[in-house]
Parts: C-alpha cells; structure tokens; sequence
C-alpha cells in the first residue's frame, strides 16, 4: 500500500518495492526502477478528491524480457 499526499513525492521503504518504486504526484504515474517480470500483475490505484469521492482505477501491467 503507497499512501501520497498533495506536493510531496512519495517512495516505499518497505515490502517488495522498498527502494524501487516511486510515486510522481504531478502526474499520478508509478515508477518501479529496476523491474523484473515478478512486477507483472494488476494494480490498483484509489484516488480521493477534496470531497472525500473515491475513484478506483485497475491497470494490468506485463513485464517480459530481462
């Protein structure tokens, strides 16, 4: 779980993307340096504006190659 807040870039300390995984608030991407095809599967992300609305989005990501 990557919990961000506004203005402020947010990287994982901890779990399998320690030290990997970036997120870019501007514009709402996931970096995950260097990745390996373990990092393929779904991922959701949950977003929620000033009125407390949440908005869920899924993404398959596929990785292949070394």
């Amino acid at each position: 779980i990557l919990t961000a807040e506004k203005s402020k870039v947010t990287s994982l300390s901890t779990g399998l993307f320690s030290g990997r995984a970036v997120f870019q608030q501007e514009t709402l991407s996931l970096r995950i340096s260097p990745v390996s095809t373990a990092d393929s599967g779904v991922y959701k992300a949950e977003f929620e504006d000033t009125s407390g609305v949440f908005t869920s989005l899924c993404f398959r990501v596929s990785v292949w190659g070394e």
